[in-house]
């Protein structure tokens, strides 16, 4: 029979073992937080992002998801920076070819006309006037909503709604011809 007792001290062990949890836990991020986050912005060069990619393992850490070995912590946090890091710059490559392919769309580009490709941005650099160039490659190439866009430049939505058509109808005059 278990008395009322044993089931207190069970839970107090319980809170004990959650307390001592917590406390090495802020003991191993105050000593590696640094360390990591200088790892993730050389890597990512964004300190956002660096910050997220740490924030990220130390995550995995607390829910017990990525098991740590006493002996080699340094270097197996490292390690899995880096290879969080390594996951987003992946992504990072993924959606820059995606939102390529979005811009060649939206202007009627066949896929495979690379020359055709770096024509437009060619176009889109020097040729459009610097904010409409600016607005179409957060759009297009940025994967930015209008929305966004207003807020980060300051403009209203019809203003970035004007800069975008205007961009898009010079492109469609210029490069209709070469299309065929």
């Amino acid at each position: 029979m278990i008395s009322p007792c044993s089931s207190v001290y069970r839970v107090k062990n319980s809170d004990e073992k959650m307390q001592d949890k917590e406390k090495q836990f802020k003991e191993l991020f105050l000593s590696e937080y640094g360390r990591m986050f200088k790892a993730a912005y050389i890597l990512l060069g964004d300190e956002d992002e660096a910050k997220d990619a740490v924030q990220d393992v130390f995550a995995r850490l607390w829910d017990g998801t990525t098991p740590l070995r006493e002996e080699s912590q340094r270097t197996f946090l490292l390690t899995c920076v880096r290879n969080r890091c390594l996951n987003i710059i992946a992504q990072r490559r993924e959606k820059v070819r995606v939102n390529s392919e979005k811009f060649a769309t939206a202007i009627s580009l066949p896929e495979s006309d690379e020359k055709l490709i770096e024509a437009v941005n060619r176009y889109v650099e020097e040729r459009l006037t610097p904010q409409t160039g600016r607005i179409i490659k957060m759009h297009y190439n940025e994967d930015q909503s209008y929305k966004d866009i207003s807020s980060e430049l300051g403009i209203s939505l019809s203003t970035v709604n004007k800069h975008i058509v205007q961009g898009l109808r010079k492109l469609r005059s210029t490069f209709k011809n070469k299309e065929a």
